[in-house]
């Protein structure tokens, strides 16, 4: 007999008292499965509480997995599984992740990108900004801004292209790069990265083949390898992407689609020429293969003459241009845009329906109000002179530690990025190894080559650090490649 004894005085509901004390019962396998309990209507007599409250106490009980109901018949008691809990790393899942995932197709790409936070190497291998650069007050003013003014309309399900009135905005903005663009020829994405996702996507068939410049952008790698899509790697040397390579390519592999960096490329830093970008989208047109144009350090040009993107040349409308904030303002509000043909962009926001109906409308209203108060602009005059400043030093202080005898790089006229090539023999794992023992971290160059590369490289980004970290880094960095060639010990100093 099921005996329940209710303590007035106490604070807890009654219902939630029955409840516990036969879950108790249930524990201590003085119910078992099978066993029928009260009727609604005799637990009420039992227990001295209302009908509705016994009803109420089994309709708990039925939600947390221990009694069966069913119509005109008394609740049974259940086998219930247990609660789990936290469990240990070390269990080893039912679930083969390995077979059934595609993720795993990527051969440990991702792994190979990821490294170990260190607080004390100065950290040329990460392209963060430096968050003493940033505007963080006049964003948060016109973010709140927006929230007030515009209110409820900014938290429902917005326009899958994106913010219009920041549509509208970098229309504008793009004229000064040369780039004629309507707003439906505009949609916002979660930064470039998601930009190129869903280009890939769109073209996602597998076999197919991309062609990537080598060296090129090293989180490409895992998307080509995830859509199974076969890449055609085209050299790049100081004059950018060879093309006569790449019309060999396109005649004896027809690819279906180009991607690029003209300006700032990274990693190499290298900005292609006038000539070379006309003949480019020339061989875009004539084969009729559209092209991915990165220009995610577009605004970043301090030294020279820079030319136009190739997108301002694209009359035939073969250009799929991606650009961001994220490496010029704020890396974490993920907002970046495509600037392609209007049937290309229609494709894309369907594709970006499928996966997140449609992106935050908060941030991209905040970015307006930033952008149209002239704050935008602003940041980027003293952005381009901060890192005109801190490219120099950089610059400078390879002149002066780095011996040339060892080590070749190109200056380039803007971004953040230099590539620097080792003349000597040694291996990515041993250079890695010496470069953080003098304090320093670089990102290694073979990460941004999708086949094996035959000479050395490493990427230094002056992105996160300043005047009095470049020089010292660049110091400690000559008296690392120094130590790789000699044969002696060198001093850590």
């Amino acid at each position: 007999m099921l005996i329940i004894n209710l303590d007035e005085k106490s604070r807890e509901p009654k219902y939630k008292q029955i409840i516990q004390q036969i879950i108790e019962k249930i524990n201590r396998r003085a119910l078992t499965a099978g066993d029928k309990l009260p009727s609604t209507r005799n637990l009420a007599q039992m227990t001295g509480v209302h009908r509705s409250t016994a009803a109420l106490a089994y309709q708990e009980l039925w939600s947390l997995g221990y009694v069966d109901l069913k119509p005109n018949s008394c609740p049974l008691v259940r086998e219930r599984k247990e609660i789990t809990g936290r469990t240990s790393s070390d269990v080893e899942g039912a679930i083969r992740w390995p077979e059934i995932s595609s993720w795993d197709n990527i051969n440990g790409r991702f792994s190979r990108m990821q490294s170990d936070h260190n607080s004390s190497l100065i950290d040329f291998s990460t392209m963060n900004i430096d968050i003493s650069v940033l505007p963080f007050e006049s964003f948060r003013c016109c973010l709140n801004e927006a929230i007030y003014k515009i209110g409820g309309e900014l938290f429902e399900y917005g326009d899958p292209l994106g913010y219009y009135p920041l549509r509208e905005y970098i229309c504008k903005h793009l004229e000064s790069h040369g780039i004629s663009a309507l707003p439906e020829e505009i949609m916002m994405t979660n930064g470039t990265q998601q930009a190129i996702d869903l280009v890939l996507k769109m073209i996602a068939i597998p076999g197919k083949k991309i062609v990537i410049e080598s060296p090129t952008y090293k989180e490409i790698f895992p998307l080509l390898d995830l859509y199974k899509l076969v890449p055609v790697e085209i050299p790049v040397n100081e004059n950018g992407m060879d093309l006569d390579i790449l019309e060999e390519k396109i005649l004896s592999e027809k690819p279906v689609l180009i991607y690029t960096m003209p300006n700032f490329q990274n990693p190499t830093g290298i900005s292609t020429s006038q000539e070379h970008r006309e003949r480019l989208i020339s061989i875009s047109e004539k084969y009729g293969i559209p092209m991915i144009e990165d220009g995610f350090q577009e605004e970043m040009k301090y030294f020279g003459k820079t030319a136009l993107p190739v997108k301002s040349m694209d009359k035939h409308k073969t250009v799929i241009y991606c650009s961001s904030f994220s490496k010029v303002l704020f890396p974490g509000i993920r907002v970046g845009w495509i600037a392609a043909d209007s049937q290309c962009i229609k494709r894309l926001a369907s594709l970006r329906h499928f996966s997140e109906i449609s992106p935050s409308m908060i941030l991209q209203a905040g970015l307006y109000n930033f952008c149209s108060k002239g704050y935008y602009d602003r940041h980027l005059s003293r952005l381009n002179r901060t890192y005109k400043k801190r490219m120099k030093i950089a610059i400078d202080s390879l002149n002066k530690y780095m011996d040339k005898n060892l080590a070749y790089w190109h200056e380039p006229s803007g971004g953040y990025l230099i590539w620097i090539k080792l003349r000597g023999e040694c291996s990515f794992k041993d250079l890695e190894k010496i470069v953080e023992q003098y304090g320093v971290r670089v990102a290694m160059g073979d990460r941004y080559f999708y086949t094996d590369t035959d000479s050395v490289f490493f990427r230094l980004s002056i992105s996160a650090l300043n005047e009095i970290s470049i020089p010292e880094g660049i110091r400690r960095l000559g008296k690392a490649v120094d130590k790789i060639f000699s044969k002696g010990e060198a001093n850590h100093e």
